[in-house]
């Protein structure tokens, strides 16, 4: 049986298909008794979509100019 860590280290060659069926048995059989494991899967299908649809969004200019100018700063006091 696996264990939560176990579960998020091998999500991305179970979402892919790429697990041995063996594996993907006893993974299924962890993610369908463990909330915290169910609620990170479901984030983490959401993520790709999430960052497109935060990519597709422009940046109104007078946050990027007030962020850059943030950023000139941080990077100034920490030289």
């Amino acid at each position: 049986m696996y264990t939560c860590e176990d579960t998020i280290n091998l999500l991305l060659d179970y979402l892919d298909g790429e697990m041995p069926l063996e594996e993907a048995k006893h993974l299924k059989e962890h993610l369908s008794g463990c909330a915290p494991c169910i609620d990170f899967l479901r984030t983490y299908r959401a993520t790709p979509g999430l960052c497109r649809r935060a990519l597709a969004e422009k940046m109104p200019q007078e946050v990027s100019t007030k962020l850059m100018e943030f950023l000139r700063t941080r990077i100034k006091s920490a030289s």
